[in-house]
């Protein structure tokens, strides 16, 4: 089943222009089942179309962890 989620950028890092973008959305594309991936720096979001058979929420959040941005669903 494909699910779209939205988080909102919190904390001290932030992403601050397009190449930020793009490290984000390729790190979440490098995960099975993610569709499409919308980051927007201007609005600290981060759309993510996915798989839920193939990715978790948590899976998403744990990879933008690792990536250093701290997310709470939009």
């Amino acid at each position: 089943m494909t699910k779209q989620v939205l988080y909102r950028v919190i904390g001290d890092e932030k992403m601050h222009c397009e190449g930020c973008e793009a490290r984000v959305s390729n790190a979440l594309r490098r995960l099975d089942g993610v569709h499409e991936v919308k980051a927007d720096a201007n609005e600290q979001s981060i759309s993510v179309s996915f798989n839920t058979n193939e990715v978790s929420p948590e899976q998403l959040e744990s990879r933008l962890d690792q990536l250093g941005y701290k997310v709470v669903p939009a």
